[in-house]
């Protein structure tokens, strides 16, 4: 009898507490959170990158011209297709005018000569460029690091450490500033040295032949096209400087600026390029299903075993750094909601509010409102109510030097029944 009675009464009193709890909308009714797992905050290096197709290109297309006025062609020593070196024969052609000619190429050699001179004055005085900070640009960002520095009890402190990280930040601006410019004189000088030497020897064979120059390859590369005899220019060449190539669509173009770093992956070899993004263009390149495709070159360094490997018209995997966080508190994606991550501190589950940086699909920097360290629920995508919570007694996990202080009764009995 007392069976009969109690079997359902216990159902109805399960029954009108689960309905209380349910249209308790103000929260009226107190809740107990279980917690099955928790977790401490990590600092981490934190990537958001930006996937994007690409293939190897040739950094340039190199045309080489012979002016109806110079002379007419006589034979052409390439085909298309062919493989050249800097330096190699192209085509001779017979000279309309020695003495005019002979005097192009004597002016031209002096000019080169003077630019290549000047190029390397101009290298010489790369590392003569004052850091001092107050020599440099003053709209330099605050590192974010120095952002929320605890300066508080000395202004002059405070004063101090923006102007070190300024100094620091200055610094590694001019030394970037000043490897870009070093590359690009580099760059410069080879091209002005091998023009130099392609008038020397046409000089040289004028004045052994008297009638024929012969026009030798300005870089290496491939020879892309012939034209007809008459059209300009003569040879097309495609150089063996490779650049990564890359499309993105409209959406993705907002994001990305030039001078963002990437990296390469080529596929099934295991060779990854590092560099960054030195054209972007401004008008789509084609449109398709309503949405614009914008091109994008980046350079990259690699070494000479490397660069042996590749070859134009290989396909990258490569991925854009829009942002990166350096030793960020970092949490799973799924464990913010609303600007908000549930911690847990002295037996209670809250909200903190929190501002988050770079994210990629398993780390979310935050970049203010937690602290490395800050105790949150391993299981990503459970929201609590702002109550007191329980877990299970997990005796391994307890710090024995001070669970006389912090233990009670009544959440020691709780996660012991739970366990």
């Amino acid at each position: 009898m007392i069976k009969k009675i109690f079997l359902p009464a216990a159902a109805v009193l399960v029954l009108l507490n689960i309905g209380l709890l349910f249209w308790d909308d103000e929260g009226r009714i107190g809740r107990t959170n279980f917690i099955q797992d928790w977790e401490q905050v990590m600092a981490q290096d934190v990537e958001e990158t930006l996937s994007a197709p690409a293939v190897l290109t040739s950094a340039d297309e190199i045309p080489v011209y012979l002016q109806p006025a110079s002379g007419s062609l006589s034979e052409m020593l390439v085909e298309k297709g062919d493989a050249v070196e800097e330096g190699d024969d192209l085509f001779t052609y017979h000279v309309r005018d020695y003495t005019t000619t002979h005097q192009e190429l004597s002016a031209s050699i002096t000019t080169l000569e003077e630019q290549t001179a000047a190029v390397e004055q101009a290298m010489n005085q790369i590392d003569e460029i004052d850091v001092a900070a107050g020599a440099l640009p003053t709209d330099i960002a605050i590192p974010e690091t120095f952002e929320n520095a605890d300066v508080v009890n000395e202004e002059s402190a405070g004063t101090e450490a923006i102007s070190e990280a300024l100094q620091q930040a200055s610094e590694e601006q001019t030394a970037q500033i000043q490897e870009h410019y070093r590359i690009s004189l580099e760059k410069e000088l080879a091209e002005k040295q091998a023009a130099l030497a392609a008038a020397e020897e046409q000089l040289s064979a004028l004045e052994d032949t008297g009638e024929y120059i012969t026009v030798t390859s300005p870089a290496a590369g491939t020879i892309k096209d012939i034209a007809v005899p008459g059209e300009a220019p003569v040879i097309t060449i495609n150089s063996s400087d490779l650049v990564i190539s890359g499309e993105l669509e409209e959406a993705e173009r907002k994001q990305v600026q030039s001078g963002m770093t990437v990296k390469a992956a080529v596929a099934d070899d295991g060779i990854v390029l590092e560099g960054e993004i030195t054209e972007l263009a401004d008008q789509p390149a084609s449109i398709k299903d309503k949405t614009s495709f914008y091109t994008f070159e980046a350079t990259y360094q690699s070494e000479e075993e490397q660069a042996e490997k590749l070859v134009a018209g290989y396909h990258l995997k490569t991925d854009i750094l829009l942002a990166y966080a350096s030793q960020a508190p970092a949490v799973k994606p799924d464990q913010i909601k609303d600007g908000k991550v549930w911690t847990m501190a002295n037996g209670q589950a809250f909200t903190t509010n929190v501002k988050v940086g770079a994210t990629n699909d398993k780390q979310a920097a935050i970049t203010s409102g937690m602290e490395p360290g800050t105790t949150i629920p391993a299981r990503a995508g459970d929201y609590y109510d702002n109550e007191p919570f329980v877990t299970p007694w997990k005796p391994q996990q307890i710090s024995w030097s001070d669970f006389r202080e912090s233990f009670t009764s009544y959440e020691f009995l709780l996660g012991l029944l739970d366990y």
